[in-house]
């Protein structure tokens, strides 16, 4: 980027940031409105604060950005490069030898800023406020929330080697109450079974008061013993583990995310709609590539009514991708496929159109 057509290459990279701030402006205040439309009918009937609605409403905004992204970006890129075809000007720059490729290399250089940053803001930005979000809506409409301890939480640890039951777990305070843990060997026998009115996480494992421990003897009785305070190295399932059962999938950051789906799976419980958010998260990386290979493929596609006809391909494509998404999650989610098959098809396949479509552009 340091050679080539800079000036050229600053004009299109301006015109296409302001298109997409302006279309990402407008897009999500549109999104806004459904929010406040839609759901006005029950705030106002629960006497919500006006105040209160409008931070519900500001802290949707994030999760806003994101879902409209592609749509703003796609429409930021196809418009000025259908512009400068409409204009002659595009004509003119193929003519000195300049491909579109070379000419849009600061916007490639901005799509990979863009994928990394949306990673990185999910968790950081987008899940928080969504989060709070959805609490400040519960609250406002009058709906139970989950409290900040966790109650009636059944979870195996160590591939079934132990089954804890706890009557409920407290995340301030990182204790479990009401515990009742059965170890078993590898073909489910009963080995242990610990009883404790409560366990202290010490930052490697549980520490139990009051602990009342049955052992099965090699003739296959049962002994027990009682202590004060019992702690072993084994028992060392991490509180996450108990405390991320009271959030959504969608409202989980990556790493407790991942953390959700282990839990799920070593309790034995279906974890199809998690691994779904899961795939989805990284799936979202590749949509500025997306978005930039197919606008660079519709660049001077049309001879007439260019302007129009490559924004309504644009349009039309983008659609069908959201469709495409839409599809490949309610297929997972189903059982249809798996999750991975489900989310990862559809991102491939966009992936090679995309690729073939930017190879291919008219230049």
């Amino acid at each position: 980027m340091r050679t080539g057509p800079r000036l050229l290459r600053r004009l299109i990279f301006r015109q296409t940031m302001l298109r997409f701030l302006g279309g990402e402006a407008f897009l999500v205040g549109i999104m806004m409105l459904a929010d406040l439309f839609s759901s006005m009918w029950r705030l106002l009937a629960m006497d919500a604060p006006i105040g209160s609605i409008l931070v519900w409403l500001a802290a949707g905004i994030p999760a806003h950005v994101t879902e409209v992204l592609p749509i703003a970006y796609l429409f930021g890129i196809t418009l000025s490069l259908a512009e400068m075809h409409a204009d002659g000007e595009l004509l003119v720059v193929w003519g000195s030898g300049i491909s579109v490729q070379s000419l849009s290399l600061p916007i490639l250089a901005f799509s990979a800023i863009m994928a990394g940053t949306m990673f990185v803001a999910n968790d950081m930005v987008t899940i928080p406020a969504s989060a709070e979000r959805d609490r400040l809506f519960r609250t406002m409409t009058g709906q139970k929330g989950q409290g900040s301890q966790i109650s009636d939480i059944t979870i195996m640890a160590d591939g079934g080697s132990f089954v804890y039951r706890v009557g409920y777990y407290d995340p301030t305070a990182r204790r479990i109450v009401d515990v009742d843990i059965i170890e078993r060997n590898a073909s489910g026998e009963f080995l242990a079974r610990i009883q404790s009115p409560r366990a202290d996480w010490t930052g490697e494992s549980w520490k139990f008061q009051e602990a009342r421990i049955f052992f099965r003897q090699a003739s296959g009785g049962w002994t027990e013993k009682t202590e004060a305070e019992y702690s072993r190295p084994d028992l060392n399932e991490g509180p996450d583990s108990f405390g991320i059962l009271r959030e959504k999938p969608p409202l989980m950051k990556t790493a407790e995310l991942a953390s959700y789906i282990r839990v799920l799976r070593d309790s034995g419980l279906p974890s199809v709609e998690a691994r779904t958010e899961y795939h989805k998260r990284f799936s979202l990386i590749f949509t500025p590539f997306i978005v930039y290979g197919l606008s660079i493929a519709f660049a001077g596609l049309f001879r007439k009514n260019s302007l129009l006809m490559s924004l309504l391909f644009s349009l039309s494509t983008a659609t069908v991708y959201y469709v495409a998404q839409m599809l490949g999650a309610l297929s997972s989610k189903t059982g249809w496929v798996s999750p991975g098959f489900g989310i990862w098809s559809v991102t491939v396949a966009f992936i090679v159109v995309s690729t073939l479509g930017y190879l291919k552009a008219k230049t």
